[in-house]
């Protein structure tokens, strides 16, 4: 029962970030608003009556340490003022020029009440952006304030088991042939027309979520190795020979949901998470590659690079050979210049209505799914040919950095920037602490970093979650993955807890200490 109290707050976030992920990814308004309200009050009360305590640490004081960084941090009044910018449209209403066309013909007026403040012309559509905000900012500010440093770790560990759980059961729907996310299929939807994987109605949203995973989930098998590592190195000689299928199995075991993700990610289908799932998986070994021949002699260092190239050659090998066809087809049609284009939106008249869209209402936007409302009667405005329209996903900018830009303005957007920056804050400070403390050492030295220094200084699992982030924020760029509640609060809930992998630097500390910390991580709370 203690375990439970002690851990609620870790729980409730693991379970918000969950919930969204099961139902079709939270990307159905109708779906969610019987739950998210109940999911934010029950979360709103965790976060400030049962925050995580540190040793020694009574709730009365966890709760008066919580309120008072809360109280402190301009993260919380920047999420408050998103939120309340994200309000203001439901009173503040404009009409649709499509939907209420009628009523535009008796000789209404399309505009809303008042003109220079946040608007929408759908309050159905504005309200699931609301929602998807309201879940996402409280589950960062949980993860930064109320959650101690294994926290942070703890809660991006539930988070993985459940999406392991998910992506299981996405096979298990393929084999049994579902017709669509939990067999259900929308209205007006052929049978098997649409592609979908686990609960995610829309492909890129499942690629973006799963691709994320898998670099939570590398990042978390990077801080076991750490740890367990710093285990060996505090224990005594006759301790070491402890049972080494335990050790390996304890260290490794993250590798299983790893496995799961990618595969996971493939099968979505997706031609953005195939290309940034497999860059990841890239990116990460060659990381853990570099750190664990840096520690190796000469000699054995050959032999490990060698064993490890062959080794990834045989897996290409296999993985090309035994490629099912329906991602062997999405493959194929990845050429550069396709993807270039996509990134940049050159061929798509998306871009061009979304910036004119924008121009119109550069300080607030036109409101939450504004976009989908307004952007024909532009098209017809600016001249573009209505019978060359793509029907597919024609509601989205397919560029989610726009279309935030074009329906919350810059305000919005500027608001969305600074959280991410102050989200990566604490990671600079510290980046740079570990910079300074480690200028003067020699590169004889047993805990010297591989070169460049300033990059594997940065702890391993830190350095993975900001390449997921990367990850996520470059396929924005070509698709709306984070138009998807379960999408936009991991995203968050990653950013957050990175200070959770970090090294803390007593300035009182030898250098010696500091880089050994660095090295190995002390698992520790405070």
């Amino acid at each position: 029962m203690s375990f439970l109290f002690n851990n609620l707050a870790t729980i409730a976030v693991a379970l918000v970030a969950s919930t969204a992920a099961w139902l079709f990814g939270g990307t159905r308004g109708d779906v969610m608003i019987h739950v998210s309200p109940w999911l934010l009050a029950f979360m709103l009360e965790i976060v400030v009556c049962f925050p995580q305590r540190h040793k020694n640490e009574t709730t009365y004081e966890a709760r008066d340490r919580v309120w008072s960084a809360l109280r402190h941090d301009p993260l919380t009044w920047i999420s408050l003022g998103l939120f309340a910018l994200l309000l203001v449209p439901f009173v503040n209403n404009g009409l649709c020029p499509r939907c209420d066309a009628a009523k535009i013909a008796e000789g209404i007026s399309a505009a809303p009440p008042v003109s220079f403040l946040p608007f929408c012309v759908s309050r159905i559509g504005h309200l699931d952006v609301v929602q998807w905000f309201a879940l996402a900012l409280v589950c960062m500010v949980a993860v930064r304030h109320s959650l101690t440093r294994h926290g942070k770790r703890q809660v991006l560990a539930l988070i993985v088991w459940n999406g392991a759980a998910l992506a299981v059961f996405g096979f298990v729907q393929q084999l049994l042939g579902a017709p669509g996310p939990l067999w259900w299929v929308p209205v007006g939807v052929k049978e098997g027309s649409f592609q979908f994987f686990a609960t995610f109605g829309y492909t890129n949203m499942a690629g973006d979520y799963f691709t994320a995973l898998l670099g939570v989930a590398l990042a978390l098998w990077r801080d076991q190795c750490d740890q367990r590592k710093n285990e060996r190195m505090k224990k005594s000689g006759s301790e070491k020979t402890e049972r080494v299928y335990g050790m390996f199995w304890r260290k490794h075991y993250f590798l299983i949901p790893a496995a799961i993700f990618y595969f996971a990610a493939l099968n979505t289908l997706s031609r953005a998470a195939i290309i940034l799932a497999t860059s990841l998986v890239i990116v990460c070994f060659a990381h853990t590659l570099v750190t664990v021949l840096s520690r190796m002699r000469r000699a054995k260092r050959v032999v490990v690079g060698v064993w490890s190239l062959l080794a990834f050659g045989v897996i290409v090998f296999f993985a090309s050979l035994f490629m099912p066809e329906s991602i062997q087809k999405e493959v194929n049609t990845l050429g550069t210049t396709e993807v270039l284009d996509r990134v940049t939106g050159k061929g798509q008249y998306h871009v061009q209505v979304a910036t004119e869209l924008w121009k119109d209402h550069k300080l607030f936007g036109c409101g939450g799914w504004g976009y989908q409302h307004l952007c024909v009667p532009k098209m017809t405005e600016i001249g573009i040919d209505l019978r060359t329209l793509q029907t597919t996903g024609g509601a989205n900018v397919h560029n989610d950095h726009l279309q935030f830009l074009a329906e919350h303005g810059l305000v919005g957007f500027g608001a969305m920037v600074v959280l991410v920056v102050l989200l990566l804050t604490p990671v600079y400070r510290g980046w740079r602490q570990l910079v300074k403390a480690l200028r003067f050492i020699k590169r004889s030295d047993p805990n010297c970093p591989p070169r460049p220094m300033q990059l594997f200084v940065l702890p391993a699992p830190v350095f993975f979650l900001l390449v997921t982030v990367l990850a996520t924020v470059i396929h924005a760029f070509g698709d709306c993955p984070l138009r998807s509640s379960a999408a936009l609060t991991l995203f968050f809930v990653e950013l957050a807890a990175l200070p959770g992998f970090m090294v803390r630097i007593h300035e009182e500390e030898p250098k010696s200490e500091i880089l050994l910390a660095s090295h190995h991580h002390h698992h520790h709370h405070h």
